[in-house]
């Protein structure tokens, strides 16, 4: 045979050969039939963590996945991001895992989102690996695997498809342990980029940080004015998913009051409202515009007020608040923000 030709052969032989090799996976254990039907945490905990000692249960410390990726999170910082994530005080590590660092839930028969919480925060957060799983003849085989940082308490995963791409949506919430109790609820979202979930920063067109994909649903924040009155900010949120788009409204109320009169009630001070539009691009999440929440407390820091702790919502923020004193950006055009001025 001609030279040329039988290294053409081979080298469409190895092609179609290559084309039916399946992808490797990131991780899968065997199982019995009962415990592929009925699995216990120390299933998940041993599928998902690297190292997990069932005996004792626990996995070595700084947690890894099962791919061996270290389980890791990076928010934001003010020097790097219009608004700066969340870095709340770590809590020291429990001795053992229990049921209650496992979140599970069910998307299809053979198919399951799984959250093993290795790390807690002082604010309300865990950390730990999350996985897409999926029950096999065999046993259980991890499709998708990322490391995810939220709210414990109540927590519901989904995935959306957006612009052609899986997103993560992770929903949680922390509770006061006063009466009277209040609870709040967040929402991460990481897009599943090849068979990992990312932790991206919302990104502006000019790839400039706008702010962590974190979404509180509700919110509040005091601020002591430069006269010593104090101005409370609280903030309702919604998403919703589409087929090219995620649709973030905020609703931000703004109310003043005098802590020299404690009696007389708080006066309403302005309500605004604004939609921004998120993207998922090849490589990026985009954002129309910077929160809402953000553009509103910037304004007021630039003008001297200070950030205050609020005693109700110490589950919620330690004093990492994410609030910089910074200079206030012009806003971008297509800024859609509709304010109520009150009397």
């Amino acid at each position: 045979m001609n030279p040329k030709l039988l290294a053409m052969t081979l080298s469409l032989g190895c092609l179609a050969g290559c084309a039916t090799v399946p992808r490797p996976e990131l991780c899968e254990a065997s199982v019995s039939a009962r415990e592929r039907s009925f699995p216990t945490p120390h299933t998940w905990f041993g599928l998902l963590l690297h190292g997990f000692d069932a005996k004792r249960s626990v996995a070595p410390r700084p947690s890894m996945d099962c791919s061996g990726a270290p389980v890791a999170w990076e928010e934001p910082w003010a020097d790097e991001c219009r608004e700066a994530g969340l870095h709340p005080t770590p809590l020291p590590p429990a001795e053992r895992l229990t049921e209650e660092d496992l979140v599970l839930e069910t998307l299809q028969a053979n198919q399951r989102l799984a959250w093993v919480i290795t790390r807690r925060y002082l604010n309300g957060e865990g950390l730990g690996p999350v996985a897409l799983v999926e029950t096999t003849k065999t046993g259980f085989t991890v499709r998708a695997l990322g490391s995810l940082r939220g709210l414990t308490q109540n927590v519901r995963m989904r995935l959306e498809r957006v612009g052609g791409t899986q997103v993560l949506v992770a929903e949680g919430e922390a509770c006061t342990q006063e009466e009277p109790q209040v609870c709040r609820r967040a929402a991460r979202i990481l897009p599943l980029r090849g068979r990992r979930f990312f932790s991206e920063a919302v990104s502006g067109a000019d790839r400039t940080c706008l702010g962590s994909a974190w979404f509180p649903l509700s919110r509040e924040q005091t601020l002591e004015l430069p006269n010593g009155w104090r101005r409370k900010f609280e903030l309702t949120s919604t998403l919703s998913f589409g087929a090219d788009a995620i649709s973030v409204q905020e609703q931000v109320a703004v109310s003043d009051s005098d802590p020299s009169q404690p009696s007389i009630a708080a006066r309403l001070y302005r309500r605004a409202q604004n939609e921004r539009k998120l993207t998922v691009e090849d490589n990026v999440l985009v954002g129309s515009t910077p929160s809402l929440w953000a553009r509103m407390l910037e304004q007021q820091l630039v003008a001297g007020a200070r950030p205050l702790p609020d005693g109700s919502t110490q589950p919620f923020d330690d004093k990492a608040t994410g609030l910089a004193k910074k200079p206030v950006p012009a806003a971008p055009r297509g800024n859609k923000a509709v304010a109520q001025e009150q009397p």
